[in-house]
């Protein structure tokens, strides 16, 4: 991996505890550093770091597999998001709480909170244009989901 490719945060925490300068942390290196630093139980917290970023079970932490354990994080964060986009999404617009947004239940949110809109068909036309994919003119969850997941490159779930 490149070094600019590094997140500047990755590589300030593998130079703490990589202390052979190899690139990788050992079991050793962690139970060292974190002895210095006053951990109360390194062995434990060692443990712990190494089930959680030790993904191929060498006993060495990679460059790679923080990366990859930092980037599961905010794919995990950006998922959280996502879902209470939806919820607030459904919550605004879904006014039989059906658990999807009709054509008519846009409408009407247009309507009510936007009396004053030249074309609010043309809104809700967009709205639909964007988010119903499927074109029944019924917005489900697991589009809103698509539709935010795609703009952040992740899978919907």
């Amino acid at each position: 991996m490149a070094e600019c490719s590094i997140s500047k945060e990755v590589k300030e925490m593998m130079d703490k505890f990589d202390k052979s300068g190899d690139g990788n942390i050992t079991f050793d290196e962690v139970v060292k550093r974190l002895r210095e630093t006053g951990s109360k139980d390194p062995l434990r917290a060692a443990s712990s770091m190494f089930i959680a970023l030790d993904k191929d079970k060498n006993g060495i932490i990679e460059l790679k597999e923080v990366e990859v354990h930092k980037a599961e994080l905010g794919a995990k964060k950006l998922q959280k998001a996502i879902n209470n986009i939806c919820n607030n999404f459904l919550k605004g617009y879904d006014a039989n709480k059906d658990g999807k947004v009709s054509w008519d239940e846009v409408c009407d949110y247009v309507n009510k909170n936007n009396p004053d809109a030249i074309a609010p068909l043309l809104i809700v036309e967009n709205f639909f244009c964007e988010l119903d994919k499927d074109n029944d003119k019924v917005i489900t969850k697991k589009e809103i989901k698509e539709y935010y997941s795609k703009y952040n490159s992740l899978p919907a779930q």
